[in-house]
């Protein structure tokens, strides 16, 4: 599969989970999270267009919500968890794109919420 069309749907699935617990626990944290993942799903559109996308969003969007019903530690360890897959993603396939320097870097800073 191409690496941007997984790139693209993994940054809708990303805006929906960040939007999700934004909406559950109202950090300013959470909030820079939500932004900077539509920053990244803008990003990918530029390169492939699914109509997957907003299935994605609206399913990880519900699955987050359920998520935080189990609390703030474990929606935490689910944010490490789900950033770590992420970075791991874009090390594999983007290793060498300079272009996406940026977003590793916001993925990184995602995991100290």
């Amino acid at each position: 599969m191409d690496r941007y069309y997984l790139a693209l749907l993994g940054e809708a699935g990303a805006a929906g989970i960040a939007k999700a617990f934004y909406v559950r626990f109202k950090l300013q944290s959470l909030e820079t999270a939500y932004k900077q993942e539509l920053t990244h799903w803008r990003y990918f559109r530029g390169f492939r267009r699914s109509r997957l996308e907003m299935p994605v969003y609206y399913t990880l969007f519900a699955a987050g919500i359920l998520i935080s019903l189990l609390g703030l530690n474990v929606t935490k360890r689910v944010i490490r968890r789900l950033e770590t897959g992420a970075i791991n993603f874009y090390l594999q396939n983007f290793r060498d794109d300079k272009s996406v320097e940026w977003i590793l870097e916001d993925e990184r800073h995602h995991m100290q919420v």
